[in-house]
């Protein structure tokens, strides 16, 4: 059984790859990460077995410290079977039987009640569901060529764009934002822009790939439609950063912003649960229809960052048992 250690803003993630969707996340010390991903792949183990799936794990245990990226995990590109396939969905129907119970035995004030100031019942349950949302939207195809596959990103967005609903949408934030964000067509546009301009200028800088904007403030004119010199900005910036990206291929990540920005504008049900009903219906559903093909593709975007099923299962198992226990301390 192999462990992969990795570190992030002071905490520890362990990823156990050969059990779909098990890893341990953001834990305070390497030694505990550890500990806790050895008890979380024991129950999983029990938990396929007793789904009809029986995995075979080797007893020799061998610990990796892991300095490449973190999608670059061999074990995720080992492709699933069918049969894995449908024992980890039916895992995963468990998982939210239990979230869903953990939900009926809330009180009203439990829901926006958070520990010392931290994420209450409701921020959480929307970070769940925007989790399922990232699985389906990793799950997209992507051309082989990137420029073409840059380009195509470009052209959904304003699709999405030109059809958006005059009625503003709401959405979970990043994690350093508080709640959900109010979003429209205009804003989306902005927001691209501004995701357009930062990933320009850390590569010219030569510094690190630009992370998504997380300044996603309202402003007056949010509710008017985009105008067409707008949507033309749009393509021109895009255009300026296709021609930077011959020579710097990280020019390259804007193309994950646009689908980012392009679901900002997803249309879901506003109460928290149904949300999460909804978000993970649908995921749910892209995975069961996956062919064997698509269950052994590696999806490579235009910046280079790989997408397997395996790898996308832990938004749907791992990552919903985290915030389950989160949920629950948060209720009391």
């Amino acid at each position: 059984m192999r462990y992969y250690v990795t570190s992030s803003d002071n905490t520890w993630w362990v990823i156990a790859g050969q059990i779909p969707g098990t890893a341990s996340e953001d834990v305070p010390s390497r030694d505990e990460a550890i500990a806790r991903c050895r008890r979380l792949v024991a129950e999983e183990v029990e938990a396929y077995r007793r789904l009809g799936q029986a995995l075979d794990v080797d007893a020799t245990e061998e610990i990796i410290d892991w300095a490449l990226p973190w999608w670059l995990n061999p074990d995720w590109l080992v492709p699933l079977t069918p049969a894995l396939r449908d024992a980890a969905v039916r895992r995963m129907d468990e998982i939210a039987a239990e979230v869903e119970g953990a939900l009926d035995g809330l009180a009203p004030g439990d829901w926006d009640r958070g520990p010392d100031g931290g994420w209450s019942v409701r921020r959480t349950l929307d970070h769940v569901s925007g989790g399922f949302e990232i699985g389906i939207r990793r799950l997209e195809p992507w051309p082989l060529d990137p420029d073409k596959a840059q380009v195509a990103a470009l052209a959904e967005l304003i699709a999405r764009l030109r059809s958006a609903p005059a009625e503003p949408v709401e959405q979970s934030g990043m994690n350093r934002e508080v709640g959900r964000v109010r979003w429209t067509a205009r804003k989306v546009v902005r927001a691209a822009r501004a995701a357009q301009a930062a990933t320009r200028a850390h590569v010219e800088a030569g510094g690190p790939p630009a992370a998504l904007a997380v300044r996603h403030e309202d402003a007056p004119d949010d509710d008017e439609p985009p105008s067409e010199a707008e949507l033309r900005g749009l393509a021109d910036g895009d255009t300026e950063l296709r021609a930077l990206a011959s020579r710097d291929r990280r020019a390259r990540g804007v193309a994950v912003s646009y689908r980012y920005y392009r679901d900002r504008l997803n249309r879901w049900p506003l109460d928290a649960r149904e949300r999460f009903r909804a978000i993970r219906d649908k995921y749910r559903r892209r995975l069961a229809a996956l062919d064997e093909t698509e269950l052994a593709l590696v999806r490579v975007s235009p910046v280079g960052q790989c997408s397997t099923v395996r790898m996308e299962l832990g938004l749907g198992l791992s990552h919903v048992r985290e915030h389950l226990a989160q949920m629950r301390a948060a209720a009391g």
